[in-house]
């Protein structure tokens, strides 16, 4: 029988570590919703190109 284990870690950042993650999470929900517009503006079988230019569509 096959065991299994999970972990729990608990993040700690320091001062500017937190700004970080922050301004990481608000950047990576930007561009998903972004993306999720263009997708729904164009049809559902769209493939997305991110670059720090911009979203492009790939066909």
């Amino acid at each position: 029988m096959q065991r299994l284990q999970a972990f729990k870690f608990e993040l700690m950042p320091k001062g500017g570590q937190a700004l970080d993650m922050r301004r990481f999470a608000g950047a990576r929900r930007f561009v998903f919703n972004k993306a999720l517009d263009l997708q729904q503006k164009t049809g559902s079988g769209l493939i997305l190109t991110v670059t720090r230019q911009g979203i492009y569509d790939v066909q």
